[in-house]
């Protein structure tokens, strides 16, 4: 029995092949697009923010913060596009709908790239490396990332550019081609910072083959993009205020704190991820299936992403070795780790078939019938991806938590819009969504640190920690929205000594309570 990745090319070119799964993808992305919206998941309001900010020629600062200060957090790649769409359709709210078409056209685009990167450099048929990465493409978890201006998709395909011309220089070498690769890995990494991790890849991977000449010419290429930027975050970060840096400060100060403060966090952040994998991996191969079977999905998901990326190692090095140091950031951050997984997830696909492959070439030789029970394996554990796809989108689940976000804070914003003065400065959870959608200052009401990511804060903490916001913004209203935890925190943060008088207002519809504030002169 032939393997997946051993099966005949189709009648219709590679390209058309990765075309046609580009389209099923784009249409059925934009099919999933909800009305919610932006700002729901608070990433997507400032993506939109600082967007506006540099449209508008005020530069690449958080504009709705007190003080306006600079946008040190986010890289400035996917705000840079959506800027460039705001100078063509300006009109806000209006303009939404278009804004939100970018998402899935550039997963479209990252499926098409990643089709032909497994047929071209490693040796895939076209048909296999196309339904592999589309059913992979189309579960639920990545299409929520697609749904909302999030920076993952734009991420996503720059990510497979930039693996296909480092693929090239591997195979052919070559000065120019070596420095192009380089400007593209930094392309990826003013998308997200996480990309920057595919230098050290590419650098290795090249210096393995013996391109060494090409190796330090894609190190430049990078370093000399990233330097600008670099420079001025490292400028700027020497005021930031130390109130805002959890949530608007730099990636990598802010978790080297928190890991130095408690060294044994990592562990617990390291346990806690893999365990949210191991079980998000169970469900996702497995739908309404029993625990058991669940587990053992999760168990034969990891043997054949091992197998996979062991026989991807000569034929794509640099692609092993981005998604080995990727994976180790993911297990080391204090973050949600699926957000990061969805948003590269369509290369699964083409590690399944690496694993069909790899593991029937390897076993062939100790049991002739390896390669049909591989192959057997993997189309099982595709078939149950390809389920719950299915399933998530006969249910809208692409959408769900969109609505469930929206439910929560949108009467947030309308009681702003409502109550809340050109010159109030609003303190919100829903801070964001409440700046985009009435233009008033705004600002957060707790500090994001990397604790929290594995256990809850408690009230005592959440009231000091607004104390020290209030402090230092002396915000004139105070908007929770309902099941917000600062709720618990208020009564204890008013019985701070420098804390304002507090006055009730009426409630936030929904469940939410507002407050105003009276400060001491």
């Amino acid at each position: 029995m032939t393997t997946p990745a051993a099966l005949p090319r189709a009648p219709l070119s590679p390209r058309r092949v990765a075309a046609l799964a580009a389209l099923v993808v784009l249409v059925v992305a934009i099919a999933s697009i909800t009305p919610d919206p932006v700002g729901v998941f608070w990433d997507d309001g400032v993506y939109l923010l600082t967007a506006k900010a540099l449209a508008s020629g005020e530069g690449y600062r958080y504009s709705y913060l007190p003080g306006t200060p600079s946008a040190i957090h986010y890289p400035p790649g996917f705000p840079l596009l959506l800027a460039a769409l705001l100078k063509v359709t300006p009109a806000f709210p209006a303009n939404v709908a278009v804004l939100k078409l970018v998402n899935p056209l550039c997963l479209a685009l990252g499926v098409y790239g990643t089709v032909r990167l497994g047929a071209r450099s490693m040796g895939f048929g076209d048909v296999p490396a196309a339904i592999a990465v589309t059913i992979c493409a189309l579960i639920a978890p990545v299409l929520v990332l697609t749904n909302v201006l999030l920076s993952e998709s734009l991420f996503f395909a720059t990510l497979v550019g930039a693996l296909l011309l480092v693929d090239s220089v591997v195979a052919r070498g070559g000065g120019r081609a070596a420095v192009l690769s380089g400007v593209a890995i930094a392309v990826v990494a003013l998308v997200r910072t996480v990309g920057g991790v595919l230098l050290p890849a590419a650098v290795v991977a090249l210096w393995w083959r013996g391109r060494r000449r090409e190796a330090l010419w894609v190190l430049a290429g990078t370093l000399v993009v990233l330097a600008p930027w670099q420079l001025w975050v490292w400028s700027a970060s020497r005021n930031f205020p130390d109130e805002l840096r959890g949530s608007y400060g730099p990636y990598l100060d802010w978790v080297v704190a928190g890991y130095r403060n408690e060294p044994a966090l990592a562990w617990h952040v390291v346990a806690h991820n893999a365990g949210e994998l191991w079980r998000a991996f169970g469900i996702l191969f497995a739908p309404r299936l029993p625990h058991a079977i669940q587990l053992l999905a999760a168990a034969t998901l990891t043997a054949a992403g091992v197998a996979g990326l062991a026989a991807l190692a000569r034929r794509a090095s640099a692609l092993v070795l981005f998604l080995l140091a990727y994976g180790a950031v993911v297990l080391l951050w204090p973050y949600n780790p699926e957000r990061f997984v969805w948003a590269l997830w369509p290369l699964m696909g083409l590690v399944l078939l690496a694993a069909a492959r790899g593991a029937g070439d390897w076993g062939a030789r100790r049991w002739r019938h390896a390669p049909r029970l591989s192959t057997i394996v993997v189309v099982l554990l595709l078939a149950g991806h390809a389920a719950y796809a299915a399933r998530g989108l006969a249910g809208g689940w692409a959408g769900a938590p969109q609505r469930g976000m929206t439910a929560r804070l949108w009467p947030a914003v309308q009681w702003a819009v409502t109550h809340a003065g050109p010159r109030d400065v609003v303190a919100s959870d829903g801070h964001v969504m409440i700046a985009l959608y009435t233009g008033r200052t705004t600002m957060p009401v707790s500090m994001l640190t990397p604790a929290e990511h594995v256990r809850p804060k408690p009230a005592p903490q959440l009231a000091l920690e607004f104390g020290a916001l209030a402090r230092r913004y002396r915000p004139s209203l105070l908007v929770l929205s309902r099941g917000a935890p600062e709720l618990d925190a208020v009564p204890q943060w008013m019985t701070l000594a420098d804390a304002p008088a507090v006055i009730a207002l009426p409630p936030v519809p929904g469940g939410g309570s507002a407050f105003a504030m009276r400060w001491r002169q």
